[in-house]
Order: C-alpha cells, then sequence, then structure tokens
C-alpha cells in the first residue's frame, strides 16, 4: 500500500550504461479520518467526506538500457486539490513507462515529464510544493548523434482532478555549429479542453521558438536565448481584460553567466505578454518561479554568488525588478551557507523582500550540528508574511526539529503556525520516526496535523497534501 506516487524521470540524459539487475519498490499509505470535502461534478449541496486516504505501491525495474516502472494505488481523494474527493473510490494503475537508451536513441512510452528547449513553450514536470504531478501520457524520442540532436513528443495531460486536459505534440533540433556553440528550433501544438460540465474548450495553440545556447572554451562564460511566439486559434473570449491582443503571443528569456574562481555571476531578463499555453513554465532561477506572469509581465534580475574556501562559506545576493501587468516592484534577497565549521556545524540563512503588486517577506533558516560523528541535531525554519490588498495581514511559520543517528534513524517534529485557520486551528503539530535499512531502503512512520508542504527526513524529503492522520511509507532496493 502506498500513498505518494513515484517521481517518475523524465527522457533525455545521459546514454545508459551496462548495468545488472535492480528493482526498486516503494509502498506508501496516508489516512484521515476527519475529512470534510465534497465531490468536484457535484451540484448538492457540499457533502462531508470523513475518511481521506490513499494507498499506493510503485514498482521500478532496470535490466541494461532498460527501465519500467508502474505505480498501482487505491484512492479517495485528488491530490492536487485536497478539497474535493473523488465520486467514488478508484482502484488503478496510476502511473506506468517503460523507457530505452542506449547509444544515439532513447524512446519512452506511457508516463513521463519533458521539456522543449527550457520550459518556454511546453514544460510538463512535476512541482510538489503545489502538490502537481502532471506527466506527459504517450510516446518521447531523441536521437542524438555528434553535433545534431533531434527532440520529438506527443500524447495527453489530464490534471489529477480530471478538470482540465490537453492535447500535444511537439519537436525540437538543434546543431551545434561551433564548438560549444548551439541553435536550435522548436514547435509545438497544444489543444486545450475542459472535462467539466458546461466547460467549453479555449481552442488550439501552436507556439514556436528559436534558442541559442553556448558557451566558452574555458567554461567561464554562458549563455542561453529564447525567442518564442503563440498562435491562438478558436480561442473563447477570456475571462479577464488582456491590454493585448488575444490571438498572438510572445515571449523572450536569456541568461548571461560568468563563473571565475570564487566568483559566479549571472544577468536573466524575460518578457511575456499572452503566452499561457497551460503547459509552459518558462525559466527562471529564482525563489518565486511560480509567480510567472506569462499574460503580462516582464523582469531583470542579477545574481552574484562569492565562495570561500576556508572556512567553506558561500555568499549570495539577488536583486530584480519585475512588472506583472500594471504593477511594478522588485524581488531582493541575499544570504549565507555555511558548511563545516569547526569540524560539525552547518549554517545557512537566506532572507528577502518581494514587492511586485503587495509587499512579501520570507526567511528561510537551516542548521545542522553534529553533536558525536554519529548524532547530529537539525532545525530548519521557513517564515512568510505578506500583505495583499483588500485581505488581513498574512503569516506562516514552520519549524522543523529533528535529531539523527548516522545512519540509523531520523525523529523529527514539525510546528506549523499560520494567520488562516487550517482544520479550524492556527497552530498544527506532526511528528514522524524514520528508520534506514541497507541499500538506500527505509520505513517511515509519521502522524499528527499538517497545513501541507515539505516534509524531509534522513537526506529524504516528500510534500504532502493539508491533512490530520498518519502515514506510513515503506522502500525496499534490490
Amino acid at each position: 500500500m502506498i500513498l505518494l506516487p513515484t517521481v517518475l524521470a523524465g527522457l533525455g540524459t545521459q546514454t545508459a550504461q551496462p548495468r545488472p539487475f535492480s528493482l526498486d519498490a516503494t509502498t506508501d499509505l496516508l489516512y484521515d479520518r476527519n475529512l470534510q470535502a465534497t465531490g468536484p461534478r457535484s451540484f448538492r449541496l457540499p457533502e462531508p467526506r470523513p475518511k481521506q486516504y490513499q494507498a499506493s505501491l510503485s514498482l521500478v525495474a532496470a535490466q541494461g538500457p532498460w527501465t519500467g516502472g508502474l505505480t498501482a494505488w487505491y484512492v479517495n481523494f485528488y491530490r492536487e486539490d485536497p478539497n474535493l474527493t473523488l465520486d467514488r473510490p478508484t482502484a488503478t494503475i496510476h502511473r506506468k513507462y517503460l523507457k530505452f537508451d542506449a547509444g544515439p536513441w532513447a524512446f519512452q512510452a506511457g508516463d513521463f515529464n519533458t521539456l522543449l528547449g527550457r520550459g518556454l513553450l511546453l514544460s510538463v514536470v512535476q512541482n510538489p510544493p503545489v502538490l502537481k504531478l502532471d506527466t506527459v501520457y504517450g510516446g518521447d524520442a531523441r536521437w542524438r548523434s555528434g553535433r545534431l540532436e533531434l527532440h520529438g513528443l506527443a500524447g495527453t495531460v489530464t490534471l489529477e482532478d480530471q478538470t482540465r486536459s490537453w492535447r500535444l505534440a511537439g519537436a525540437e533540433a538543434s546543431v551545434e555549429y561551433l564548438p560549444g556553440q548551439r541553435l536550435g528550433v522548436a514547435a509545438g501544438n497544444v489543444q486545450d479542453g475542459r472535462l467539466l460540465p458546461f466547460a467549453v474548450p479555449t481552442g488550439l495553440r501552436q507556439g514556436r521558438s528559436v534558442i541559442a545556447s553556448g558557451r566558452d572554451p574555458s567554461g567561464s562564460l554562458d549563455y542561453y536565448l529564447e525567442r518564442g511566439h503563440l498562435e491562438y486559434r478558436d480561442q473563447q473570449s477570456p475571462p479577464w481584460p488582456l491590454p493585448v491582443d488575444p490571438t498572438r503571443g510572445d515571449a523572450a528569456y536569456g541568461n548571461l553567466s560568468f563563473h571565475h574562481r570564487a566568483w559566479y555571476l549571472m544577468a536573466e531578463y524575460k518578457a511575456y505578454t499572452n503566452f499561457d499555453d497551460g503547459l509552459n513554465n518558462p525559466p527562471l532561477a529564482d525563489r518565486d518561479i511560480e509567480k510567472n506572469d506569462l499574460y503580462d509581465g516582464s523582469g531583470r534580475r542579477l545574481y552574484a554568488q562569492y565562495t570561500f574556501r576556508d572556512p567553506d562559506l558561500v555568499l549570495l545576493l539577488s536583486a530584480g525588478s519585475y512588472r506583472e501587468e500594471d504593477s511594478r516592484g522588485h524581488n531582493v534577497y541575499g544570504g549565507f551557507k555555511l558548511q563545516d565549521a569547526f569540524a560539525r556545524l552547518d549554517l545557512a540563512c537566506t532572507y528577502g523582500l518581494r514587492n511586485v503588486q503587495y509587499p512579501e517577506k520570507k526567511t528561510e533558516a537551516s542548521l545542522t550540528w553534529r553533536l558525536t560523528p554519529l548524532w547530529s541535531l537539525e532545525l530548519t525554519l521557513f517564515d512568510k508574511r505578506n500583505d495583499a490588498p483588500g485581505s488581513d495581514p498574512y503569516s506562516q511559520t514552520d519549524l522543523t526539529v529533528q535529531v539523527a543517528r548516522s545512519p540509523r534513524f531520523a525523529a523529527y517534529v514539525i510546528q506549523q503556525r499560520s494567520t488562516v485557520p487550517v482544520f479550524d486551528a492556527t497552530r498544527m503539530y506532526y511528528v514522524g520516526l524514520r528508520v534506514n535499512l541497507r541499500k538506500d531502503s527505509y520505513l517511515d512512520l509519521s502522524g499528527g496535523r499538517l497545513r501541507g508542504g515539505e516534509v524531509c527526513a534522513g537526506g529524504q524529503c516528500v510534500t504532502l497534501p493539508p491533512y490530520r492522520g498518519w502515514k506510513f511509507a515503506a522502500h525496499v532496493r534490490w
């Protein structure tokens, strides 16, 4: 029994090396006996669903250039929207794939994650912080030989809560015309559909882009540029006012980075206008990647990092100016990361202020103190505060305390606080115990009340939906 689907690896990495047979099995069970939610297709009054559960089993096997996997589950709620439950419990093979990667060829069929370019035209990748585990169901092929690379894909994407689906096809090609310099093109079609009653498809989106990337012979300077266009056909009038032509979208993204000795510098630029096809997530190396405005937004950012060798210390600073429709502002953050201080202390902290449509402050900090060669104490803090117009000020604070004995076990306690009640409470607690077995196998038992978010123990992290209850997970590797 398992609940959380195993992350399915995307296609197009390095050519597989000969390897013996291996098998990974992960089982997970999540249970909440007090969930209050309703079915998504009911026009009746809210209907209590007192039990939320998901049990699943994931298997991944590999032999030589072949890799295959499947995830079977029995579930009665939608993970991407924890406030909606299924009209009836479902038992199914939720994810399955088969991949071959050898020589110049790589093929994959079933469920997979993929990108065209770096996501400007198409980006179907998992985003655990917002509970998105979307995959393409179809086929993907790559061919790479010498300086030429070709990539094609086709399939469908359906949201887990069955409220929206897309049919898509895409292709890209690139050639290394000079050592370290590549030029490519990408194209994709996305047919958007709505599955709920009375929902109307928004039409066909056809995109294309030109891509240039490169690196100088020394490896200290590299760049990436992409320019894209998006055509809309038979699109319904959008329910929001747009100061642009709704039949055409334009996008530009670029970055230039420089690395020399202890310095790393990067400049970044973006400009998006009416460029949302529902399945694209353009790159932006920022802590607020989920806030990309694809309808009418632009931004410029500078990032600087300096690394000391003794002690092992990294200092960083990011400063950017952004525009989202008629709002303009900035996003500035900085911090440090210190490792192996006094041969036993790791410390990191980042603080930032974003003020575009409204002011938002974010703090992230972590501390690991190795009490002995085997015992350690770990603390992590996440604090986020904003003051959005028309609403009360909001804040959330997550504190995790973990005691671990390497490599045997880790015990942790999480306290979450927020100004918006979750399960009628503004303060929640969650506890867990993780026991490590041989060959990266483990057992994990946890429970309590959780607003939702990332839970880490023993070097492994999962993102959980809001719930009250308990969770059991096991992973075995042969």
